[in-house]
């Protein structure tokens, strides 16, 4: 049994894991043909129409847009209902209403949209609208920047977090917060008495650009988090980039895996608290996560927890990729 291809898509999972729960990065450094990849998530953007400019604002490149749904993400790219962070460098020079970012249905309850209106058609040029196109909660609830937040035309850093402890959006402009009364900081989205059923459609797909709308300006630098970044850590991307953000020390993730060639068993061990249980999920595909090989584990004694299981038990397929997730008592 040849399992050589599954320990190297572990070692990559689990990389990716460690930096941060950052989800998906696009630089959009690739410069030329019609996909712009994901280097975090492998969830690649397909292009359709656009322009690639050389340098970016970071990096290689940016990617100018020509007013259409011009870069499509799968659904999967993000997967939380719950914490969501997104973070992207761009220049505004839209002259009407526009769409940079959405995933949502027009009828859904649950999504996000980021929403551009020029100075002069509103007294809010970016928006956050949670919940869907239409069943958001109504014109003007959306959390919005404060009229001038930044100039057209020149490059700005925006950052647009939701938190599902405190029910809670806000948009960071260039590392910090600009305060719009009630609206930025937003909170009354998901919670009790709230309007939507979460930050995500996980079955909608993912425009970069475009989507209910479209989106003529400069993007560059697009990245996702599947938490809620402090202020901090916001600051940090700013200045520093998404990979600066390092992993909170006890984050959830694999740290060691360990093979036994003579009996073909091998040995998962993660970081864990005392009391809490977890399961061990597993792919195929790093799409579909509904197998697992335990549940319901209870933490050993002390900072992780270790478990052993048979490769002959997962039907011999050509790549395994394995997670911990959390589980209610």
């Amino acid at each position: 049994m040849n399992f050589t291809n599954s320990l190297v898509s572990l070692t990559l999972l689990s990389a990716s894991l460690a930096q941060a729960n950052l989800i998906a990065y696009w630089p959009f450094d690739d410069l030329s043909g019609e996909v712009a990849e994901d280097i975090i998530g492998g969830y690649n953007g397909i292009l359709n129409g656009g322009t690639w400019l050389e340098p970016g604002k970071v990096g290689a490149g940016a990617l100018e847009g020509a007013g259409g749904n011009e870069v499509l993400c799968p659904a999967e790219a993000i997967s939380t209902t719950e914490d969501l962070t997104l973070a992207w460098w761009m220049i505004d020079n839209q002259s009407s209403w526009g769409t940079i970012m959405d995933k949502s249905f027009t009828d859904s309850t649950s999504g996000f949209d980021i929403l551009v209106r020029p100075t002069g058609t509103e007294d809010s040029p970016l928006r956050f609208r949670i919940g869907g196109w239409q069943a958001y909660g109504g014109w003007g609830t959306e959390c919005r920047l404060p009229a001038g937040a930044y100039e057209d035309g020149e490059w700005v850093h925006i950052v647009c977090v939701y938190d599902s402890a405190t029910d809670t959006a806000s948009i960071y402009v260039n590392g910090k917060l600009p305060e719009n009364g009630t609206l930025n900081p937003k909170t009354g989205i998901a919670g009790e008495g709230g309007y939507c059923e979460g930050v995500n459609n996980t079955t909608a797909p993912l425009y970069l650009r475009g989507g209910k709308e479209t989106f003529t300006g400069i993007l560059d630098d697009v990245a996702m988090w599947d938490r809620a970044l402090s202020p901090e850590e916001i600051a940090t991307v700013f200045t520093s980039g998404p990979l600066a953000v390092e992993r909170p020390a006890k984050e959830l993730a694999i740290t060691s895996f360990d093979l036994s060639e003579i009996t073909d068993e091998f040995t998962l061990t993660w970081n864990s608290n005392i009391g809490e249980l977890y399961a061990v999920k597993y792919s195929t595909d790093l799409i579909n996560w509904d197998a697992d090989l335990d549940d319901g584990i209870l933490a050993d004694e002390g900072d992780t927890t270790s478990r052993t299981f048979k490769l002959t038990d997962l039907d011999n397929p050509k790549s395994l990729y394995f997670r911990i997730e959390k589980q209610e008592e």
